[in-house]
């Protein structure tokens, strides 16, 4: 999912409506959207001639590319792609500048020019900035990593319909493969691009597009997926970078880019949780998505109480999509293990581990269907629209209250937000050691969104001033956080011993109790540490104040 500046083109973006039907008015923010989708051969050919080009001939035309770097991959890590593109006997030689991840971008640099055959000739780069960030390299350090061949279709159409007004797309169907030394993969997908009309005729489209045959959004370019096949990679978990602000920045600037922030996190996971190799990529999305709802809620004073709804619900029902997953990776990889470590000879361990297996692979698969839905797509593409467009926007201007009223400073608005949540924290944690499991709860949630609040702010401060705060905060929550895995589990298991009615019953139970057993012993030896971690949040210094 791409959006971007379009090159002399002037896009529309009026007349585009919410979830609940409120139009949203043009804000003079012009930019192409792009939206790739990917699924098998078959299902895009069926989209293709029953959805995208319905009774129409497109022209179909054979496109190659062979992408070249170092063995050392130089271009690579220098944030580079040298590919040769062979069309008919046309040869072009283009160098692209690309992010390591998916992400709500503002386009690409891309350097052209034709050349007499397949071999990249570096001589003939005429930007000086372009060829000083490539560095030296000679032609025979060059190696083909690997060639895309495709079969490219192509139209142009558009879309005239009730709330969308008129509309131009492109659309592109590209069949074929990656081939490489290391084996071949198939490239079946299908690119939408809005180049004038509202970005709502895009939702709308896509939309139709998954009802017709099931497709799913596709988060990396042709060019990682290329690469992750020569080299072997999978994909890559992603933590959260903390977005960077100056004491000059506006609240309603902080807003955009702490939320494009998020999406950015949340879409550099997404291909993690579809593969499933590496649990931690479901772990990130749903902190990239608990990071987002914390941020909605910073902000709320800025956003239509409908859009703050909207995006609170959808955000919440994708997280609890991918709920299950998590807690099933937790309890089998932080809590059964080192049971079954200490306690080897225990059958009924190596029964409850079979049955958890079972449930981690089924809950994994729950989580790739979510992001497969059409309602995740839906959700995807109106929440970049939105952002892109400044949907939060009524009449043109931002809401009117105090806290965003034009042209007020984030460092302003952090300092209330930080000091207002410090003290509900704080209130909730009063008499610490006696506090009932329920308000514990209550208390390491409201922790969790001091902490998100805290580093969203951070830049504003500097780290010499949040570090010990935030090292105190960081440290309860953690230890806190325990003590809800137990608590999870604990109602994991119960509900798994009571669901079985095979002759595991009896086993179930018995290992039920032994794992509960034994970190409920665990949490009586930690919780003296978790209360001198709780004084030391509370003697921290409010680093706003200073």
């Amino acid at each position: 999912l791409n959006t971007k500046d379009p090159s002399g083109r002037e896009c529309r973006v009026g007349n585009q409506r919410s979830t609940y039907g409120q139009p949203r008015p043009p804000t003079g923010r012009s930019f192409e959207l792009e939206l790739r989708l990917s699924g098998s051969a078959v299902a895009l050919e069926k989209l293709w001639k029953s959805a995208v080009a319905a009774g129409e001939q497109t022209v179909s035309r054979r496109l190659t590319s062979i992408t070249y770097d170092t063995t050392d991959l130089r271009l690579r890590r220098r944030g580079l792609t040298l590919r040769v593109f062979q069309d008919g006997e046309d040869f072009v030689q283009t160098i692209t500048a690309v992010g390591d991840r998916p992400r709500l971008s503002k386009g690409q640099k891309a350097w052209s020019a034709p050349i007499n055959g397949p071999q990249p000739n570096l001589k003939l780069l005429e930007n000086a900035k372009l060829r000083k960030r490539i560095g030296l390299i000679v032609a025979s350090e060059l190696r083909p990593i690997f060639t895309s061949d495709v079969i490219r279709r192509k139209k142009f159409y558009r879309v005239d319909r009730e709330n969308t007004g008129p509309t131009e797309i492109e659309a592109v169907l590209d069949i074929g493969e990656h081939r490489c030394e290391a084996g071949t993969e198939a490239i079946s997908e299908i690119e939408l691009k809005l180049l004038q009309g509202t970005p709502l005729a895009l939702r709308k489209v896509a939309a139709r597009l998954h009802q017709v045959s099931p497709c799913q959004f596709q988060p990396l370019s042709r060019s990682q997926r290329g690469f992750a096949l020569a080299l072997g990679e999978r994909p890559t978990v992603a933590k959260a970078t903390l977005p960077r602000f100056t004491t000059d920045t506006s609240v309603e600037e902080g807003f955009e880019r702490v939320l494009a922030n998020c999406l950015k996190h949340w879409l550099a996971n997404h291909a993690a949780v579809l593969d499933g190799s590496d649990t931690e990529g479901v772990h990130q999305m749903r902190v990239a998505l608990r990071r987002m709802r914390a941020a909605l809620t910073i902000f709320k004073s800025l956003l239509p109480a409908e859009d703050l709804e909207w995006l609170k619900r959808e955000a919440g029902s994708l997280t609890d999509g991918l709920g299950d997953a998590r807690d099933w990776d937790v309890f089998d990889e932080e809590l059964l293990h080192p049971v079954i470590a200490a306690r080897t000879a225990d059958t009924s361990l190596r029964i409850l581990q079979e049955t958890v297996t079972e449930e981690r692979r089924l809950a994994q698969e729950r989580a790739r269907m979510t992001l497969r839905s059409p309602a995740y797509l839906e959700f995807l593409l109106e929440l970049s629209i939105w952002l892109e467009n400044r949907g939060w926007r009524r009449d043109g201007a931002a809401s009117r209250s105090a806290a965003s009223r034009p042209g007020r400073r984030m460092i302003d608005h952090a300092g209330e937000v930080l000091r207002r949540r410090h003290k509900q924290a704080v209130k909730l944690g009063r008499g610490f050691e006696t506090l009932p499991d329920e308000t514990l709860h209550r208390l390491r949630l409201s922790l969790k969104k001091l902490r998100y609040t805290t580093e969203f702010f951070a830049s504003l401060y500097g780290k010499r001033r949040t570090r010990p705060y935030l090292e105190a905060l960081r440290q309860l929550q953690g230890d806190l956080g325990f003590l809800n895995d137990v608590a999870v589990a604990e109602i994991r298991l119960r509900d798994l011993c009571g669901n079985d009615g095979g002759g595991n019953a009896g086993a179930l139970q018995m290992a039920f109790g032994t794992v509960v057993g034994w970190h409920t012993h665990a949490l009586f030896q930690i919780r003296p540490r978790i209360a001198k971690d709780w004084t030391a949040f509370t003697k921290a210094k409010p680093f706003w104040k200073q």
